[in-house]
């Protein structure tokens, strides 16, 4: 390619590179997300601070290899239209992963100073109980999964961390090395089943069969169509 020919080439606007790869790959996690529907695709939001990488870098390396680009208002408008995209996004993200959510349904749940469980038909959110419990206690932990998935921590009150796993299914007894407040934190992401964590004192042993589905009082039973 002769100067010439470089030169009357026009000039490309900023931004029209990042908006390709943008379109790209929402529309390959659009495809994604029809072909395999009990993926979880929540990375897609995860990664939008890349939108603002790639306009970033896209700038630098116009700038710094003498390309030409054109700063008009339309690139000013894509420019601003990207990095607003991205930020909404990473927004959407960020409350995705803090905000707390209950959604549920045929779903019975029981807690007390002992006891923990839960039953459901479909569950997609999170739930969380504290339990009071004393060294060498065993917390005996049932995950039964029928689909979905979900995800279980169990964590005392100096933040240790004692269990964290997902998918998790079966038992998950854990011996208490010490006496405190532990949360049991679950999240469910479009899953069906039960899961049941009970307090056993030590020297008690664990409990043969899961006890009654609903004794006493519920604390709470969420049931939505």
């Amino acid at each position: 390619m002769t100067a010439s020919e470089t030169s009357a080439r026009p000039p490309r606007r900023v931004g029209t590179f990042t908006l390709g790869i943008v379109l790209v790959a929402a529309g390959i996690g659009m495809l994604v997300s029809l072909l395999w529907p009990e993926l979880d695709i929540g990375w897609l939001l995860k990664a939008s601070p890349l939108i603002l990488v790639a306009l970033g870098v896209e700038t630098l390396l116009s700038a710094r290899g003498g390309g030409k680009v054109r700063y008009d208002w339309l690139g000013m408008l894509l420019c601003f239209l990207l990095v607003g995209a991205g930020l909404c996004m990473y927004a959407a993200a960020w409350a995705w992963e803090n905000e707390d959510f209950f959604n549920a349904y045929d779903c019975s749940r029981y807690a007390d100073e002992s006891v923990y469980r839960m039953r459901y038909d479909y569950f997609n959110g999170f739930d969380s109980h504290t339990l009071r419990l004393e060294a060498g206690d065993t917390l005996a932990g049932r995950v039964d999964t029928c689909n979905g998935w979900l995800e279980v921590e169990i964590s005392g009150e100096d933040g240790e961390t004692l269990l964290e796993g997902s998918p998790l299914n079966g038992d998950q007894s854990l011996e208490i090395p010490r006496t405190g407040d532990y949360t049991i934190l679950v999240h469910g992401r479009k899953t069906g089943g039960a899961f049941s964590f009970e307090r056993v004192p030590a020297g008690g042993g664990l409990p043969e069969e899961e006890p009654p589905a609903d004794p006493g009082v519920p604390e709470r039973v969420e049931e939505a169509a």
